[in-house]
């Protein structure tokens, strides 16, 4: 048995992409093993697999290292579902920890499922991911300050 008590079968099965209903594949990175679909870039990352956010961000970097090219447009073809479980995929907006109020990009869009905590995740929310981990956003001397000063008088940052 596997790690999510469904045994072996579970991953031996062929989903289809949430996001442009093509076949996935399986592929194992340092972290786990996820299904990728190599028609639009798409990533399903189920719930045992770990954390979304770093899993995409090592698919990403792999695809990177071997040249992998972006998918020519974002998934749209795609029932929106769950490959698991077949439930309507409910999107979610990642925002990294360390955005600003300002930033252009202060997040990424995932789709989740309610019912299995599974999550896709496009292809440009995992090169998103991955430009994050490579180089972190700055943070400026005056956001600094502001930050130590709304701690000091519990203001709360908007």
């Amino acid at each position: 048995m596997d790690l999510a008590g469904r045994g072996p079968a579970y991953r031996g099965v062929t989903v289809r992409c949430p996001g442009c209903a093509a076949p996935m594949r399986c592929e194992a990175v340092p972290s786990a093993e996820i299904d990728v679909c190599d028609a639009c870039g798409g990533l399903w990352v189920d719930w045992f697999d770990g954390d979304v956010h770093t899993v995409a961000a090592e698919v990403e970097a792999a695809r990177v290292n071997r040249g992998a090219a972006l998918a020519p447009g974002e998934p749209n073809a795609g029932a929106r579902t769950c490959p698991r479980c077949t439930r309507a995929l409910e999107l979610e907006l990642f925002r990294f920890t360390d955005a600003s109020e300002h930033e252009l990009v202060n997040g990424v869009e995932l789709l989740r499922c309610p019912e299995c905590a599974g999550s896709f995740v496009p292809r440009s929310s995992a090169h998103l991911l991955l430009d994050r981990v490579r180089e972190p956003r700055v943070v400026t001397l005056w956001e600094a300050l502001v930050g130590v000063l709304r701690r000091l008088v519990g203001a709360s940052p908007r």
